[in-house]
């Protein structure tokens, strides 16, 4: 059999032109289409981007002082780490914790069904796109819902009201699409990364995608290929923090992710996000959120 030849581009042919394109990390955590009749939540804050797109008017978030209705003309975009209130209809939000009642729609709860017993459609997503674009300034955009915006909705709602777990490619697709039409509506002004120093970057991606390893300032160090002080000084001059304390909250920001999206045990979460043992991570999540690990995800894990 003959070996194919591959032409090397001419000069002058567009291709032999090196082109650069940020890079990013599309993880979706979860896409799901439920009825509410209770959203009252003091607080909402997790280090992920949600979208919210309801098809009866009611619900609301608060943020910043200022009311957002989900209606449905309109799509929200919420970034990670904003804190934000969500309630429906003129119902009190609790003092503390939240009140929520609702679920998938699915077999014998019909859209139309559950519309007629008060209920409001929520679809939502969750989302990574990994360093540095989570780190953007938390805030929330508002889109008017385009007719092309409509028709990934639909194929997004058509597939979880009869398969909610898996995902076929079109779906999937749509999806993507969705979140990256969305996405390129926020003004290039907002994507207020945490730093421009490459070096500082460079490091911010390692600890994304090892925290469960050795990030000791010596290891981030050689990774910026700088001495360690010299290191920490300009890690805390660019992010305002120090080096561990970044780590730590990286830490946490995964092992909620995992708490809200995953089924891992205590200790495989422990063990994913770096730290020693059980009992350590236990102690320093519920210092850094208010709960233990179990009670965060009794509290806010996805069924």
């Amino acid at each position: 059999m003959k070996k194919a030849l591959i032409k090397i581009p001419d000069k002058g042919d567009p291709s032999d032109i090196l082109q650069l394109f940020p890079r990013y990390n599309l993880q979706l955590l979860c896409c799901r289409y439920w009825w509410l009749k209770n959203w009252e939540n003091q607080e909402l804050s997790f280090p992920y981007w949600r979208i919210y797109r309801n098809t009866q008017a009611g619900a609301s978030i608060i943020y910043d002082g200022k009311i957002y209705p989900l209606t449905p003309d309109k799509v929200i975009v919420i970034a990670p780490n904003t804190s934000y209130a969500s309630r429906l209809f003129d119902q009190r939000i609790p003092e503390k914790g939240y009140n929520l009642k609702g679920g998938r729609l699915s077999g014998n709860r019909t859209e139309q069904q559950m519309i007629e017993k008060g209920a409001v459609l929520h679809l939502f997503i969750h989302f990574n796109l990994g360093m540095p674009y989570d780190n953007v300034s938390p805030g929330i955009y508002v889109f008017d819902v385009s007719e092309d915006l409509i028709q990934k909705f639909n194929t997004i709602t058509s597939h979880l009201k009869f398969e909610y777990a898996q995902f076929n490619f079109h779906t999937l697709l749509a999806i993507q699409s969705l979140i990256g039409d969305l996405l390129s509506k926020i003004p290039v002004s907002n994507w207020d990364l945490m730093s421009n120093d490459y070096r500082i970057i460079n490091v911010l991606s390692y600890i994304e995608n090892n925290v469960s390893t050795d990030l000791s300032n010596h290891v981030l160090a050689e990774k910026a290929r700088m001495a360690t002080n010299s290191f920490t000084r300009l890690f805390t001059e660019e992010l305002g923090i120090s080096p561990q304390r970044y780590v730590k909250k990286k830490r946490i920001d995964k092992a909620c992710v995992f708490l809200h999206h995953f089924d891992y045990s205590i200790e495989i979460v422990a063990t994913k996000t770096g730290f020693a043992d059980r009992y350590h991570f236990s102690k320093i999540f519920k210092q850094n959120t208010g709960f233990s690990p179990a009670r965060y995800r009794k509290e806010f894990g996805l069924k």
